[in-house]
C-alpha cells in the first residue's frame, strides 16, 4: 500500500466499523423520524419537553427532514451500500 497503514487488515476492520456505526446512526435518525412525526412533530416536542416554538421547530426542521424519501437519504444509503465490502453486508 501506498498509505503508511501498520496493519491494512485491522485499519479495513476499522473502516468497516465505522460504516456500519454510521449505517446505524442513519437508521435511528430515520426511526426518530418516524416516531416524532407520528407523535405530531414541533406540538409534541413543545407539550413533551417544553421545548420553545422555535427550538421545537427547529429539531423539526433538521431530524423531520431526514426520511427514506430524501434524496440525500437515499444517496448516503447508496454509498454505503458501495461500502459493504469492508464489512460484510450484514
Amino acid at each position: 500500500m501506498s498509505v503508511n497503514v501498520p496493519n491494512p487488515g485491522s485499519y479495513q476492520a476499522q473502516l468497516g466499523n465505522h460504516c456500519v456505526a454510521f449505517r446505524d446512526a442513519l437508521q435511528d435518525l430515520l426511526n426518530d423520524s418516524t416516531y416524532l412525526t407520528a407523535m405530531g412533530g414541533a406540538s409534541f416536542l413543545e407539550t413533551s419537553l417544553g421545548l420553545s416554538a422555535a427550538d421545537a421547530t427547529a429539531v423539526m426542521s433538521s431530524v423531520g427532514a431526514v426520511t427514506a424519501s430524501n434524496t440525500t437519504v437515499q444517496a448516503i444509503q447508496a454509498w454505503i451500500a458501495t461500502t459493504e465490502f469492508l464489512w460484510g453486508g450484514a
